[in-house]
């Protein structure tokens, strides 16, 4: 007789691909990735950037790459709660209100410096 074999769950060959699968706790992905993740990130590229000014530019761009993924991951681990809906469906709206707050920053000059024109005195 064959004994059964019970087939082993996919294991992610690196932890972003199983943080960015949504493979972590979501108290994890929220509270530390993003609550205390995302302003200690910017801190520390913005101590590089303070003392590096050419690097201020990728300071945003590496800020906003791990805000990004911070967003995909936790809506892929609410996704995947098995707690009170309650939970699931506040961390997803805390994602779509960042995110519905950060386009209105780009798209209305909140992280774009446009010049200001000088006053005219009659």
């Amino acid at each position: 007789m064959r004994k059964k074999t019970i087939p082993k769950p996919y294991k992610h060959p690196t932890k972003l691909s199983a943080y960015l699968a949504g493979n972590y706790p979501l108290r994890t992905v929220f509270w530390v990735f993003g609550v205390l993740g995302v302003p200690a990130f910017f801190l520390v590229w913005y101590a590089v950037a303070a003392v590096a000014p050419f690097m201020k530019a990728t300071a945003w761009q590496f800020g906003l790459l791990y805000t990004c993924a911070w967003w995909w991951a936790t809506w892929k681990t609410a996704g995947k709660y098995a707690g009170p809906q309650i939970w699931q469906r506040a961390a997803k709206a805390v994602v779509i209100v960042l995110v519905a707050l950060a386009a209105a920053m780009v798209l209305y000059g909140g992280l774009v410096a446009y010049p200001v024109p000088a006053s005219r005195s009659v």
